[in-house]
């Protein structure tokens, strides 16, 4: 059984069904992170990035059903 002072807080409840976006920007460019480590990128604005990603993602998803 886990006590609790009275002032404590509850911890913060995360949604895990919820992506993380793994895109960023610096000095105007954009990028995204991928799983394993490492970027793709630089993208001049937000949509090609995210255009990019989701066309990373989807080649992925059909890689991991093939197999």
């Amino acid at each position: 059984m886990i006590k609790h002072r009275n002032d404590d807080t509850p911890a913060p409840s995360y949604d895990c069904t919820q992506r993380i976006s793994r895109g960023y920007k610096i000095n105007g460019q954009w990028y995204f992170e991928l799983r394993g480590g490492g970027q793709k990128g630089p993208f001049d604005n937000e949509e090609a990035m995210l255009a990019e990603l989701n066309s990373f993602i989807h080649f992925h998803e059909l890689m991991n059903q093939q197999n």
